[in-house]
């Protein structure tokens, strides 16, 4: 193989890879971008339905705020109308009552580990084995354990000497009949019998038979002539009260009343609620 026959399959191999990479990008290129277009269009609606709700609330809470600042107005106006002769110049009312207690804080951190004890007492050297008593604890005997599997089957024992003789038993009741002998061989003719006397005949009348099913109906027949006329009814039930009539025209006017006594005076107001007046530092 010459130098150029090598160049030639070396070049071949990286036309190779260059075709598949190619081949694939395009591939993921024709599926890729419809993809990423339909969400971004989805994404898009989306966003436009949200944007458009949220303006629809917006504009909802803005008449909202709107139409309640103007009731708070007229009724602040009219608080003040109320109280500006009960009430000082500080505009403060009395304390309101206490507010529900707030939420419980997230727990703190641990602390930082205690110091270490003192060291103990150092052993003997009679190298004796600690015994229970030597701790400062007690371990009462733990609970009984679960029962265990059942063990194996045992070896058959050796048979048993022979028991004694029972007793003899009382005689049993008489058993059923048994079943019934085959037929025996026919016997010899008889001689034959004096003749019998002549018979009479009687006549008797038969029961009735069953009656028969009903038949057709006859064809219809004439109209008989009228009846006499029936006597008159008794009278009905009185019918129930009809609706009430309309209402008539309004009346006169009645003639004004006497004037009322006029009221006392009212309590004196004071300023016992109101905090006492501050004053910036320096003063």
């Amino acid at each position: 193989m010459s130098k150029y026959d090598a160049e030639v399959e070396s070049v071949k191999k990286f036309a190779f890879f260059g075709v598949a990479v190619s081949t694939i990008a395009t591939l993921t290129a024709i599926v890729a971008v419809p993809m990423l277009c339909m969400y971004m269009q989805n994404v898009q609606s989306t966003l436009q339905d949200d944007l458009q709700y949220c303006r629809t609330r917006a504009d909802s809470l803005k008449g909202e705020f709107s139409r309640l600042d103007s009731l708070r107005s007229v009724e602040m106006s009219r608080e003040k109308r109320q109280v500006a002769s009960t009430c000082c110049s500080c505009g403060v009312g009395a304390a309101g009552p206490p507010g529900a207690p707030g939420q419980d804080g997230a727990p703190g951190n641990d602390g930082q580990p205690g110091q270490a004890g003192s060291p103990g007492q150092d052993a003997g050297d009679n190298h004796q084995q600690p015994s229970a008593s030597d701790f400062c604890f007690d371990c009462p005997a733990g609970p009984a354990g679960a029962p265990g599997a059942p063990g194996p089957k045992g070896p058959d024992g050796a048979p048993g000497a022979p028991g004694d003789a029972g007793s003899a038993g009382r005689p049993g009741g008489r058993g059923q009949p048994g079943p019934a002998g085959q037929p025996g061989a026919p016997g010899n003719d008889g001689q034959p019998g004096n003749p019998g006397r002549d018979g009479n005949v009687r006549t008797q009348p038969s029961p009735a038979g069953r009656p028969g099913a009903p038949g057709a109906p006859g064809p219809q027949g004439p109209a008989g002539p009228d009846g006499r006329p029936g006597n008159p009814g008794r009278d009905g039930q009185p019918g129930q009260p009809g609706e009430p009539g309309r209402d008539g025209a309004p009346g006169q006017n009645g003639a004004p009343g006497s004037r009322g006594q006029d009221g006392g005076n009212g309590g004196k107001g004071s300023c016992d609620h109101c905090p006492p007046p501050r004053t910036a530092p320096g003063y």
